[in-house]
């Protein structure tokens, strides 16, 4: 687990949170998964956001009508997924609580 720097949890956004998450994560296609990594925009703690495309499949390989496809084009809401536990979060809750709206680039999870 890594060292959070001296920051208290705060569950919030800030409309910077979107730009600095758009210039410094990468996306990391997986077939069923997209797959968002980099710093924070509030804590810059390093952190995973994982995207479901589809929570089923049937025996032939196609969904079944129950995925959860990202739009590329369509804001998804992330939010901190650090490690950290931060002084005055929730019982058992990591990250720094900051959450914000990115849009997946065209051709993502295509």
């Amino acid at each position: 687990m890594s060292t959070p720097p001296p920051l208290r949890y705060q569950h919030g956004t800030d409309p910077q949170f979107a730009q600095r998450a758009a210039d410094t994560f990468s996306l990391e296609d997986f077939d069923s998964a997209l797959m968002l990594s980099g710093p924070c925009p509030r804590c810059g703690q390093e952190m995973d956001f994982m995207l479901v495309k589809e929570l089923f499949r049937d025996g032939t390989g196609e969904g079944d009508g129950t995925g959860a496809d990202p739009v590329p084009g369509r804001p998804v809401v992330m939010y901190c997924t650090a490690e950290a536990v931060y002084d005055g979060a929730p019982d058992g809750t990591s990250g720094c609580g900051a959450f914000w709206s990115l849009t997946l680039p065209a051709g993502a999870g295509g």
